[in-house]
Order: structure tokens, then sequence, then C-alpha cells
């Protein structure tokens, strides 16, 4: 009896090890995984080898308002889900930067979320994620792939921070899988998303088109530094009701025959107003509030990244 105990043991250890299909990543996380570890030796590497490009020369070419290339044809061929997936994860460009924070004298490596759009390395992400970080002293524009290898970024091809687009081109041994730009997309169309949401690595949501928005990205005072005269851009956004959060941003958006039709931008809660003040034994008390009412997923749709695009 307690052979077979032993056995069937044995064989349920197994099963839940190889729960997944050959090809799929298991990411380790918790205390002392270090996830960036070897992401960070690379960045050092290269950065003595100078092979990375400034923050500050990136902030100098992040002017260029549009760029030349040769995009591919959308798709129209439905994709199983795996092969969704499989297109989401190939396509994602973790893009961020290799910097010394001003406030711990420390080496971070802070990356969010592009995606592919040429398979000779020109990479699709947000503006703000090519921005320096509000602790930044000094530092490097990185890319890195799926597979934990970093890419140099070597110059930024076009930016625009009022609709929260930019376009990169990264340095790699290997082509890339880019993602076709769709712009045949409806509201009840089901959409997806490949990203690292609260550091959460490679997770993948599915969700609806839920409205188009145009409204500016811009805040007020960023508004107010335009040339005189210039009015504040104001993008297609595209509400879903896909999953992901701070750490996504610039994380593709995919429909059904794997085309990107936006990339992850802002998400907004609503929460409750508390209730009124109330006074208890002659003392004042606030109640707390009393929860999240609804939260909105907002991306930049495909069209604002085309328009940064010139045919050669």
């Amino acid at each position: 009896m307690k052979r077979v105990c032993i056995l069937l043991f044995t064989l349920a250890a197994a099963n839940v090890v190889m729960a997944q299909a050959p090809g799929v990543p298991i990411y380790t996380e918790g205390r002392g995984s270090r996830p960036n570890a070897a992401l960070l030796e690379q960045a050092k590497k290269l950065q003595g080898e100078s092979a990375l490009l400034s923050m500050t020369t990136a902030g100098e070419q992040s002017k260029r308002t549009h760029c030349e290339l040769v995009l591919p044809p959308a798709d129209t061929q439905p994709l199983a889900p795996r092969e969704r997936w499989q297109r989401a994860r190939m396509s994602h460009i973790r893009v961020g930067a290799y910097f010394l924070c001003s406030k711990c004298d420390r080496w971070h490596l802070d990356l969010a979320g592009g995606y592919a759009i040429t398979g000779d390395g020109a990479v699709a992400t947000c503006a703000h994620v090519i921005a320096p970080p509000a602790n930044f002293k000094e530092g490097w524009l990185v890319a890195a792939t799926e597979d934990d290898v970093l890419l140099p970024v070597t110059e930024v091809l076009a930016c625009n921070n009022g609709t929260d687009s930019a376009i990169i081109r990264v340095k790699s041994d290997k082509p890339l899988t880019p993602l076709p730009l769709g712009l045949d997309v409806f509201p009840g169309d089901s959409v997806w998303c490949f990203s690292d949401p609260s550091g959460k690595r490679g997770y993948f949501s599915e969700g609806i088109v839920s409205r188009f928005v145009k409204r500016p990205f811009m805040r007020k005072k960023e508004a107010e530094k335009l040339p005189e005269g210039t009015a504040a851009p104001t993008p297609v956004w595209l509400e879903t009701t896909t999953d992901w959060a701070p750490g996504s941003s610039g994380s593709a958006l995919i429909d059904q025959f794997g085309n990107g039709v936006g990339h992850v931008s802002e998400i907004q809660s609503v929460v409750e107003q508390a209730l009124p003040a109330r006074r208890k034994n002659g003392a004042e008390t606030v109640a707390p509030q009393l929860g999240t009412q609804i939260i909105f997923h907002q991306a930049i749709a495909a069209a604002e990244v085309r328009a940064l695009v010139r045919k050669p």
C-alpha cells in the first residue's frame, strides 16, 4: 500500500511539472527570484562598450515627427487561441531605461512594453515609456526580448507626445516578429493583450472593445508648453475590458487575426466618494471610501502609430 501511495504521488508531481505544453515559459516569482538580474548584467556590459543610446540623446531624437518604414499588411486569417498568444509574445518587446537612481544611487532597470512593427528592428511603444523616469539621474534607453536578451536601442525614429506614440529602432541579431497594424475594429470585437502588469511577466488577458473616444492625452501644463497657436493633439482612444496595470504601457492590443489594433496607455479607476463626515461625542469622523465602481482600460488606437509612418 505504501508503494502504491508513493507511485501515485510521483505521478501527480510529474503531471504538475508537465502541466504546460512544450515551449511555454514558467516565470519565477517571489523572494530571491531577481527576474532582471541577467538583463542588468547585459546592460552594464553594453553600457561599458558605449553600445547604448543615452536618454539625453533619445530625448533630442524624440522631436522627430515622422519616419519612413514599410509596414506589413494587416492579416485577415483568424488565429487559433494558442497562435494569438504566440504572436503576441514573440512580437512583445520590453522597453525602458537602464538608469542611475537619484534617490538610492543604485542602477535600476525600469521596463514597460512595446511591440515590433517591422522585422528589421522598428518597435512601437508609448511616448511616455521612452521618457526619463521620475528618479532619473543618468541612464540609457534599452529594450529586451521575452527570452531575456537585451537589445540596444539605436535611435528614436519618430515620436508624438500628444498621442502617446513612439517608434524606436533596436539592434537584434535575429529578425523580429512584427505585428501588422489593424484599423478595422468595432465595439464588441474581442481583443487580447500580452504585457507585464505590476511586474507580473507574460500576463495574457482577453476582453472586448467597449468604445472609441477622442480626447487629449497631454495635461494642461504640458499643452501650455506647445508653440503659441498650437492646439494639443486629441488622439483616438480604444477602451476595452481587457486587463492591464502599470508596467503594461506600450504593450500591443491584438485582434483575432493577430493585428495590433492599439497599445496600452492609461488606466483609470473610478472610486466611490466617502460618506459625509459625522460627529460622535463631539468628535468628527470621516467614513472610509466604499470601493471601486469601475476601471477604464484605455489604449491608443493603432491609427496614431500609423500616422507616424510615411512610405519610402
